[in-house]
């Protein structure tokens, strides 16, 4: 039996907006269960996991430095595949050759190409619940530092989104698969190379890359961070939109709403970049007092005997400090001079960027008036402090300062020499007061050429041992703690004597310690 199929009464006219929205949502679950989606998140997270496991999460995270880490990883991870996977979709049915069928399917190819760059927009928006949740876990840390830019966040997302449109551009432009990966890994190339410009004093450049990074090697109070986040992410958004505007163009689509999105979306990408050009300089200023007179934006807050000043964001790493301050001062018989202080301390202006350097008189010159300022706040001979905490490099440079005024009872010197038994002393100070310190030690050592140095860029401080003079420190740390400690109370006047000898160290510690150079070669100390 044959069933006759009654002839429709007209054409069946389905929505076109209907349509392409229903293909967006079958688009974004193919897109969101594609292998490249699923492998890119498991590498974005995979640090994370890695530190709860192994139990190394940074316990003083700067939260937003870490929401600009979070943006690199984001654009390389999550974006670059974002962009390989929106590709392929876009080129499914010229790669399974099908795409010849299409002339028969109700929705225009404009329309279609709509749906692929809506595809990626809810793994975007689960990308931000992602780098969200990561920041809030970070910032629950008793030595969370800083607070994260809400704008800087949400540039997460809109890379991912500029990427994958990115990638159904040039589905549209080449018809081969392979034309996405080479196009990254141009991306990636270009973004070195602009990095690269852009730290050697190319402002411009680093205003116009996807990713905003700071020129300063170390961390910034929140409010001194000078970077035009909002108006950044309207210029990254308004490149988004650009890019899907071309994507929808090439597909055929005219008229004028196509004209006036155009329109719209390049004048916030050029009003949003031009405007990251302007100036405020309110945060210079502010750059300035915290680099001359950091008391002026501080708070103090008293711990025993000792006074622990810190910038609004940093007040939570004083538990810390105080441990390492402690550890130090254990071995210590008697402290001399002003009551004791530690006060943080950041050269966020003037530092020598892009090729620059200082000289050691302006350096002098600098630390003479930050002492100053010191004092005059109250606190004279201070122990200096920078803005990283948490990494053990960074525990046994305060120790080594912490030492250092224990020892000398005066103000710390930039750049100084410690040698003698002064220098041993202070290795063997630094590398028992904590565990970590002993290992920040043991890494400065293995880093170190011709001397052991303690270094800190943020407070501009820097002290070095010696390597013959630092050797009996470390060998000193092989024998039991006590017994050292016991002879370096005994002998506390002698070994803190700058005219005391590290051979003299030494001989009261049973270690050896290597001949002495010609006297031509010999280092000069400073400190």
């Amino acid at each position: 039996m044959t069933a006759v199929l009654a002839p429709a009464e007209g054409p069946v006219r389905v929505p076109w907006r209907r349509a392409m929205l229903a293909l967006a949502r079958i688009e974004a679950v193919r897109f969101a269960r594609h292998p490249l989606t699923l492998v890119a998140v498991l590498l974005f997270v995979s640090p994370w996991v890695y530190d709860l496991v192994t139990g190394s999460t940074d316990r003083y995270p700067v939260l937003h430095d870490k929401v600009v880490g979070l943006q690199l990883s984001g654009l390389f991870i999550l974006g670059g595949g974002a962009l390989v996977v929106a590709n392929l979709n876009a080129l499914r049915a010229h790669r399974h050759r099908t795409d010849a069928l299409y002339s028969v399917l109700v929705l225009p190819d404009p329309w279609r190409t709509a749906a692929f760059l809506l595809a990626p927009l809810p793994y975007a928006a689960g990308v931000t619940l992602l780098a969200a949740a990561r920041i809030g876990a970070l910032a629950l840390l008793p030595g969370a530092a800083g607070r994260p830019d809400p704008a800087e966040l949400a540039l997460i997302p809109v890379l991912v989104a500029l990427l994958a449109a990115t990638g159904v551009l040039l589905a549209k432009l080449v018809r081969s698969a392979v034309v996405a990966p080479l196009a990254m890994f141009a991306f990636a190339v270009a973004a070195f190379t602009v990095l690269v410009a852009a730290a050697r004093g190319n402002a411009a450049l680093r205003l116009l890359q996807p990713v905003m990074f700071g020129d300063l090697p170390f961390a910034l109070p929140a409010d001194l961070v000078d970077r035009p986040s909002l108006r950044h992410l309207g210029y990254v958004a308004g490149l988004a939109g650009l890019v899907a505007v071309a994507a929808l163009f090439r597909s055929g689509a005219r008229g004028r709403p196509v004209t006036v999105a155009a329109v719209l979306v390049s004048l916030v990408a050029a009003a949003a970049g031009a405007a990251q050009f302007h100036t405020d300089d309110a945060p210079r200023r502010a750059a300035v007092t915290a680099t001359d007179n950091p008391a002026a934006q501080q708070a103090c807050h008293r711990r025993g005997d000792v006074t622990y000043c810190a910038f609004a964001d940093f007040t939570a790493w004083i538990p810390g400090w105080e441990a390492v301050l402690q550890g130090v001062r254990r071995a210590v018989p008697a402290v001399t001079g002003p009551p004791l202080a530690v006060r943080q301390r950041v050269w966020a202006h003037g530092y020598p960027t892009a090729g620059s350097s200082t000289s050691s008189a302006d350096e002098t010159g600098r630390n003479t008036a930050w002492e100053r300022a010191a004092a005059a706040a109250g606190t004279p001979a201070v122990i200096p402090v920078g803005t990283s905490w948490g990494d053990d490099a960074s525990e046994a440079v305060f120790a080594a300062a912490a030492a250092h005024r224990l020892m000398t009872g005066s103000a710390f010197a930039p750049n100084g020499m410690v040698c003698g038994a002064r220098g041993a002393l202070l290795v063997w100070l630094v590398g028992q007061a904590t565990p970590a310190t002993a290992r920040g030690l043991r890494k400065l050592d293995a880093a170190s050429s011709g001397g052991l140095a303690f270094l800190d860029y943020a407070p501009f401080m820097g002290i070095s041992v010696p390597d013959r003079d630092a050797a009996p420190g470390l060998s000193a740390l092989g024998r039991p703690p006590a017994e050292v400690g016991a002879l370096v109370t005994a002998h506390w006047t002698e070994l803190t004597d700058p005219a005391t000898a590290a051979d003299r160290f030494a001989a009261l510690m049973g270690v050896p310690i290597a001949p002495e150079q010609p006297e031509e070669e010999r280092t000069v100390c400073t400190a």
